[in-house]
């Protein structure tokens, strides 16, 4: 392929994440990459293609105009059914734009599970964000704030996860790992926690360039908490030397899509993210 072609075709795959765009650019690179479709016209512009390594086979389908669907329908099916019937080789993943609908109810219909459907947003506004007088107090974590650290992120995504199907009290269950996993952010200068008078208010957590969680109790939430620590989060981020910062959400968290929008984050791509699951007929 040009380069012309390939910086196209990267720049499809960047519709659906950031991450997708960095993974098919390392496919490119490692000749891991078979485009199975790519248009770039008035009338068609879209990209539908698979990158396999030993351990699994993701396909990408991302296309800003079709002129077609039908016939693009039949050739995610065409060209899957083979990796359908060889279920437990290889993980087998299908990743599409979140504009695609019609798309993704197909993938479901052939039998992929959705693992997660949302956004990815990036910060676009003022180097330091104004942070208001607050009466929080900031503190990062020690062992003591275990418990009620994993009461508060059990509380916070208690009614996200019912909505979307995910396990409930995941982080009291699996307490020691959330130890773990805290002390690691701590070492690495990416945790806060937020409380007043010795009320744990709510905390956030960094991974890299991305806000990987934002919560605030829910009998303390609409108090201009989630304001506030977003702003300390992003704050604290740019003070790291962080050239963009970004989150990604559900799709049904429309509130927290509308704090961060209000706080100048922009979204920069949609997604919808399945992995197949063979069920025992599919095994036989």
């Amino acid at each position: 392929m040009d380069t012309e072609t390939i910086d196209d075709i990267l720049g499809l795959i960047a519709y659906i994440s950031p991450q997708a765009r960095d993974y098919v650019e390392l496919a490119v690179r490692n000749e891991k990459l078979d485009v199975i479709y790519h248009k770039a016209t008035e009338q068609e512009h879209g990209v539908f293609c698979i990158v396999e390594d030993d351990q699994c086979v993701i396909a990408y389908f991302s296309f800003i105009q079709e002129t077609d669907s039908n016939a693009l329908l039949d050739l995610i099916a065409k060209t899957m059914t083979p990796y359908l019937q060889q279920t437990g080789i290889k993980e087998l993943c299908f990743n599409l734009y979140g504009e695609n609908v019609r798309a993704i109810h197909f993938v479901r219909q052939l039998g992929f599970r959705t693992d997660m459907e949302g956004y990815h947003l990036y910060y676009d506004g003022p180097h330091e964000p104004d942070l208001s007088n607050t009466d929080l107090i900031v503190n990062t974590y020690e062992a003591s704030m275990l418990t009620a650290l994993a009461d508060l992120f059990d509380r916070a995504y208690a009614a996200l996860n019912v909505e979307n199907g995910w396990p409930l009290d995941e982080h009291r269950m699996n307490i020691s790992l959330f130890h773990e996993r805290l002390e690691d952010k701590v070492r690495n200068d990416e945790f806060r926690s937020f409380w007043k008078e010795g009320t744990l208010i709510g905390a956030y957590i960094i991974s890299g360039e991305y806000i990987q969680d934002i919560v605030v109790a829910p009998d303390q939430q609409n108090r201009g908490y989630g304001s506030v620590i977003l702003t300390h989060c992003i704050r604290h981020m740019m003070g790291k030397q962080i050239p963009k910062i970004y989150l990604r959400i559900a799709k049904s968290n429309q509130g927290a899509k509308r704090l961060y929008e209000r706080h100048q984050f922009k979204v920069v791509s949609s997604f919808a993210e399945h992995t197949w699951r063979a069920t025992k007929k599919d095994s036989v």
